[in-house]
């Protein structure tokens, strides 16, 4: 595996972290894109923007920070560790952008929907920033003798504390997330909004990716926390039963179905 990208005489350049933030500046390229197309590109707009990347940041640190509370009250460490090496996880990274998102746009009173315009700026963002962690992290997946698994050198796998499987083939799950995140940007982009009600296009895909990713963790090697279950599959659970209720709700008042036809005159 590669975690460091380049080296400019003491400067390192992290894999993980360079196609992160190249997966970030695609998916702002892309919104700010629609923005300006449909001409509501704005300085309210650059500050909702900021507020969901700090969003996003702290949600990524905040939504694990409790697999690693014992150790940091064990060591004595201070409450701001969690921030600065906790780990960081794209599902806290998406539910914080999202509430800093809302939570701005209530402070401006900013009530046009934007989400839509992020449906396919996030899946490309996933996409790139997911092949940082397929260059960068172990184990790339479960056990498995399907014929595209793959195996890691002894010495790459040596470099984690923690790398079950990677002994033999394993499942290259991030490549499956890599497929799903291409998959939905190229449904979207081809043919826009999938549905007619503003920002149900974004929850669409969330909830998609909210399902695949539940069933993809018990490939991925994390380790299980409870009932079965690892960290990311616990935090899905009211992330997709909120988003589940939501097109409940649009489904029973009927916002999707098309209008009757006008009748002929005479």
């Amino acid at each position: 595996m590669f975690p460091v990208l380049a080296r400019f005489g003491p400067i390192s350049i992290g894999t993980h972290d360079f196609f992160t933030i190249v997966g970030l500046l695609a998916g702002f390229a892309l919104y700010y894109r629609a923005l300006r197309r449909d001409r509501i590109l704005g300085p309210q707009i650059a500050l909702i923007s900021v507020a969901a990347v700090l969003g996003g940041a702290l949600g990524a640190r905040l939504i694990t920070s409790w697999e690693i509370l014992d150790e940091v009250n064990a060591a004595n460490l201070p409450v701001t560790y969690l921030l600065t090496h906790g780990p960081r996880s794209i599902l806290g990274g998406l539910a914080g952008g999202y509430l800093a998102i809302v939570l701005t746009k209530r402070a401006l009173g900013y009530r046009l929907s934007t989400g839509d315009y992020y449906a396919a700026a996030i899946p490309l963002a996933l996409a790139i920033g997911r092949v940082g962690c397929f260059l960068s992290e172990l184990p790339l997946g479960t056990p498995t003798d399907l014929p595209w698994a793959m195996t890691v050198s002894p010495d790459a796998a040596a470099a984690f504390l923690r790398c079950p499987g990677c002994d033999g083939p394993m499942h290259p799950s991030m490549l499956y997330e890599i497929g799903f995140h291409l998959a939905a940007f190229g449904l979207i982009v081809r043919r826009g909004p999938l549905l007619p009600v503003r920002g149900d296009t974004l929850k669409a895909y969330l909830l998609a990716y909210g399902v695949f990713r539940f069933g993809i963790e018990f490939v991925r090697g994390n380790e299980v926390q409870w009932g079965g279950l690892t960290g990311p599959q616990l935090v899905l659970v009211p992330l997709v039963a909120l988003l589940i209720i939501h097109f409940m709700r649009q489904l029973r008042s009927g916002v999707y179905r098309m209008p009757q036809p006008l009748p002929a005159t005479a």
